[in-house]
C-alpha cells in the first residue's frame, strides 16, 4: 500500500513524501482485541485507521455510524444476525446504526489488513 503526505515548509513550499504508515503508533488493544490496533492520524478528530493482525477473529463489538474503507488485505465484517461480506482493498462499507450496533471483525488471512474508519453522526 502506498500514502503519501503534502508538506508545506515556513517559505509555503509545498513537496509530496512518502508515508510510512506501517510505522504509525498503533494502539494494542486489551484482552480478545489483542491484535487490533487502532491510531489516530495527527490531530484529526473523525478518522481512524485500524491495523488487524493476520489471522484475527474479534468478538461481537460496537460500531459508530460512519465509513470503513478497507486500504489493505481482506477484512471480513460481519453483522449480529451472521450477514457478512469480505472487503478487498477499496471496497466501502457503509455503517448505518443508530446509536452503535454490533459488529464482528476477521482477517483470517496470512497478512496484516488496514481499514479506515471514519464516524458519522448519526442521520435523525
Amino acid at each position: 500500500m502506498s500514502a503519501y503526505i503534502l508538506i508545506e515548509d515556513e517559505e509555503g513550499e509545498t513537496r509530496i513524501d512518502s508515508y510510512p504508515i506501517r510505522d504509525l503508533p498503533f494502539e494494542i488493544g486489551p484482552g480478545a482485541f489483542k491484535g487490533l490496533g487502532g491510531t489516530i492520524l495527527g490531530n484529526a478528530s473523525r478518522f481512524m485507521m485500524l491495523r488487524l493482525e493476520q489471522e484475527i477473529n474479534l468478538p461481537l463489538h460496537r460500531a459508530a455510524p460512519g465509513v470503513a474503507i478497507n486500504l489493505l488485505g481482506k477484512v471480513t465484517i460481519s453483522g449480529s444476525e451472521g450477514t457478512a461480506v469480505t472487503l478487498s482493498p477499496g471496497d466501502l462499507l457503509k455503517i448505518e446504526t443508530r446509536v452503535r450496533g454490533a459488529w464482528t471483525l476477521t482477517n483470517d488471512n496470512d497478512e496484516e489488513a488496514y481499514l479506515a474508519l471514519i464516524p458519522m453522526p448519526p442521520e435523525n
